[in-house]
């Protein structure tokens, strides 16, 4: 049997970093976000579940950062797994987590565990430098060490 390239899990999990996350296109969430989907950040309490809440989350952090992009600088998947290295840079333009606009520019990186299911995201671990996001936008004021 072939197996359908679009649908293949790096394929997916590229299409949605391009199209949310980079091209603002939040209508493509419903077609590549599960309904059961969990969203894991340790800077959030609690897991964002579903297409409508991610779609919330995604509004808010573009709507402070709106020229924030995402590159993959490496892919690997495993089956239903895949396991994305990024940088993700943009401006603060409006409100973010609770931190006034300060007009600076962020640069971090991070990793992302996506877990695929027919075509889909059903579970997105987040493991980004939320120290040097909060370095950068002056929130914190030394090194780690």
């Amino acid at each position: 049997m072939a197996v359908d390239a679009s649908t293949a899990p790096s394929a997916v999990v590229r299409r949605e970093i391009e199209t949310v996350w980079n091209d603002d296109d939040l209508d493509m969430i419903d077609d590549l976000v599960a309904d059961e989907f969990a969203y894991h950040n340790p800077m959030i309490d609690e897991p964002i579940r579903g297409p409508a809440d991610y779609r919330t989350l995604v509004e808010n952090f573009r709507g402070a950062v709106p020229d924030y992009e995402m590159r993959v600088e490496e892919m690997i998947s495993d089956g239903e797994i895949v396991a994305t290295r990024f940088r993700a840079m943009g401006t603060q333009e409006r409100p973010l987590l609770d931190i006034e606009p300060t007009g600076a520019e962020i640069d971090i990186t991070g990793m992302l565990f996506d877990r695929i299911e027919d075509g889909k995201l059903v579970e997105r671990r987040v493991n980004d430098d939320a120290f040097g996001l909060l370095r950068q936008l002056g929130v914190v004021d030394r090194q780690p060490f």
